[in-house]
């Protein structure tokens, strides 16, 4: 406590001087006012005081006495404006950033606090740290709290009223699925405090972060705003569906296949059972058990095709009930990420574009036996421009040369025969040699190109070999020479190094099984196939990948999630969103399943589903990753809140003393004190 008026000495100078004049008045002896009465005798025996009555008189006086000291005392306080040391320091401004990622369910645990205590999640016990530093702000200070998620909030505004800061805390109750964007949240708060009195910002986390997010956070303690971490440990048992998906077969359309993929993140052995059901009706449980860091993988075949909205849990094993007591759930951890959710998206026909000069009716033949699943277009040499119509739309082109040039290539999936058998080709992967009768000595047999395919024994006039790149596959090769490469990127190119019409494999059953490969793997590998989105604040979807035509399109509205099983709402959040080339932002906070309805265009109303899963191992992964940090970064110490958050104190002395002279002046009317 310190004094803005007045100093110590001489308040306490002003109070021995007053404190004196006022004993010295009660010392004066009173004046009695003389009066003659007849019979003096007489009155002065009905006046005579009795020693208990005069002890009274004198304790009455002396009472009376020490609350003139009292208003004294008050009034010279005042005049010293006490006020505590909080007070008379710099202003703080204070930006709270608080970790509410999925990894904030996990359980805290503190050396400090007491073994009996209720466990408190890492989330409850961030934020009621953040409510000991409202507490202990100055009526000088300010402070705003920002949530961090996979979306940025702010539930408390800059302000000095610490009310309105703790009911902004309130809001901070739940974990959002997802990494916490803190990024931007950092970024947030260094544009609000940085150029504010004693900018500050106080990070409260878990530590499992993402990349992003410790890059942040080294970035925010090498600014210029001061910066200070919290963490809040503990247990890091949990086990995470890490992948949920399901696939059509594109050669049996009415059933499909359904992978899910568990993790354990702990360090202990778990055992658990994963049940996936379609449409509500379990179609598969499957009893795992995971060494530590053990990843699994379970596939179900032959879903009926039906049935298109998939759900996948993690459940304890038969006959066993957690404990209600275990926070960790039996190794399980946080429920959220327990749950995963696939569509199963419809299969439209795959555009196949083939561009020949008509003489090899073998290549025609082959892919008009897939006309059930593919939609094949041809166009004329002379014709085939990189902006042709066909081409610009068309999933897979294939180009089947001859002894035409190689015109110039779309940006599509490809597949080439022979680009090089002119030397001025102009080709994305380049020639390596000329080879007289190659032999196909080595393949890749577990590719799904080759698959049920050999072609040792093919007979060959003349090729070319590949120089690869970084990232390219041989899949066929002559004494060690590639014949066959798959490059993969934003589109894929599949380029084989002779012409179909100089070898006998038209004449051979492989080549329709190949051509029929080519057109399953390019399927499976189309986007939209497995109809899934990750957690994300807004994540670009294409609307042709989710299968929404795009013709006149400029807008999608987005509903969702849908209400779970155990969901009373019946209310469905919508969001109309606009369009970039072909591109809309979802806002995909919550797992669950969503609409996406064209809002527009000569196909408006069409409506088609999504799923969103956390399906993070990052995310679900409870143990920390920041590294170890300074001692004048971490703030272990919870700050002493401040005895009075309000002020000036002199009006309260004032008032007090205003209430003692209104009870001194009704005790001297009522005869008490006199």
């Amino acid at each position: 406590m310190n004094f803005a008026g007045f100093a110590a000495a001489e308040v306490a100078t002003l109070f021995a001087v007053g404190a004196a004049v006022i004993t010295g008045l009660y010392l004066l002896r009173m004046r009695r006012r003389q009066v003659v009465v007849p019979f003096a005798d007489l009155w002065q025996r009905v006046t005579a005081e009795s020693d208990t009555r005069r002890l009274w008189k004198k304790l009455r006086r002396m009472f009376s006495w020490l609350i003139q000291l009292l208003l004294l005392a008050l009034i010279c306080l005042a005049l010293g404006d006490p006020r505590p040391d909080a007070w008379l320091r710099e202003p703080v401004t204070l930006a709270i950033v608080v970790d509410a990622s999925a990894s904030m369910a996990g359980v805290y645990t503190d050396e400090q606090d007491d073994a009996q205590a209720e466990p408190r999640t890492r989330l409850q016990a961030a934020v009621s740290r953040a409510r000991a530093e409202v507490a202990a702000l100055g009526p000088a200070d300010r402070a705003l709290v920002i949530s961090a998620g996979t979306e940025i909030r702010v539930p408390a505004p800059l302000s000095r009223d610490a009310g309105a800061l703790l009911r902004g805390l309130d809001n901070v109750s739940t974990t959002e699925p997802g990494e916490a964007d803190l990024g931007r949240a950092l970024d947030l708060a260094a544009n609000a405090v940085s150029d504010q009195p004693g900018g500050q910002i106080l990070i409260l986390t878990d530590g499992a972060l993402d990349r992003a997010s410790l890059a942040a956070i080294d970035r925010c303690i090498a600014g210029p705003v001061t910066c200070q971490v919290k963490q809040f440990g503990g247990p890091a048992p949990n086990v995470a569906i890490t992948a949920f998906a399901a696939r059509r077969y594109p050669d049996d359309r009415e059933h499909v296949e359904v992978l899910a993929e568990v993790q354990n993140l702990g360090e202990a052995p778990v055992s658990l059972t994963l049940d996936i059901a379609a449409d509500g009706v379990s179609v598969g449980k499957n009893t795992l058990q995971l060494q530590p860091g053990a990843r699994q993988t379970s596939t179900i075949r032959d879903v009926d095709a039906a049935r298109t909205k998939l759900v996948a849990r993690l459940l304890p094993p038969p006959s066993t009930e957690l404990d209600p007591d275990d926070p960790t759930r039996g190794g399980l951890g946080p429920a959220d990420d327990d749950i995963a959710y696939a569509i199963v998206p419809p299969l439209r026909p795959l555009k196949v574009a083939l561009v020949t000069d008509g003489t090899n009716l073998f290549l025609e033949a082959a892919l008009l036996t897939l006309e059930d699943h593919i939609d094949l277009s041809g166009v004329a040499m002379p014709e085939a421009r990189p902006d042709h119509p066909i081409l610009a739309e068309a999933d897979v082109v294939l180009y089947d040369v001859g002894d035409n040039p190689l015109p110039a290539l779309p940006e599509r999936n490809l597949v080439v025969f022979d680009p090089w058998r002119r030397v001025d080709a102009n080709f994305l992967i380049p020639r390596q040699n000329d080879i007289t009768r190659p032999f196909l000595t080595e393949q890749l047999k577990d590719h799904p190109l080759l698959d049920s395919i050999v072609l040792k024994d093919v007979n060959i006039r003349r090729g070319t070999s590949f120089a690869l790149d970084q990232g390219d596959q041989a899949l066929v090769r002559s004494i060690g020479e590639p014949v066959v490469v798959l490059r993969t990127g934003s589109y894929q190119t599949v380029a084989f190094g002779f012409d179909l019409r100089q070898s006998d494999l038209p004449l051979r059953v492989a080549f329709p099984v190949l051509v029929a490969n080519i057109i399953n793997y390019f399927e499976q590998s189309m986007p939209g196939f497995v109809a899934s989105v990750p957690v994300g604040a807004r994540r670009p979807v294409k609307v042709a990948a989710v299968g929404l035509n795009a013709d006149g399109l400029s807008s999608v509205e987005v509903l969702g999630p849908e209400p779970g099983e155990n969901d009373a709402s019946t209310t469905i959040p919508s969001e109309v969103v606009p369009l970039q080339d072909g591109i809309f932002r979802m806002r995909a906070t919550q797992p669950g399943f969503y609409r996406v309805v064209a809002a527009d265009g000569p196909h408006a109303g069409t409506e088609v589903r999504l799923a969103v899963n956390q399906a993070s191992a990052s995310a679900s992964d409870l143990r920390s990753r920041l590294p170890e940090l300074g001692p004048e970064v971490v703030k272990d110490e919870a700050p002493t809140p401040v005895p009075l958050s309000e002020g000036p104190l002199w009006t309260l002395l004032i008032l007090v003393a205003a209430g003692l002279i209104a009870v001194e002046w009704i005790s001297y009317h009522r005869r008490v004190t006199v």
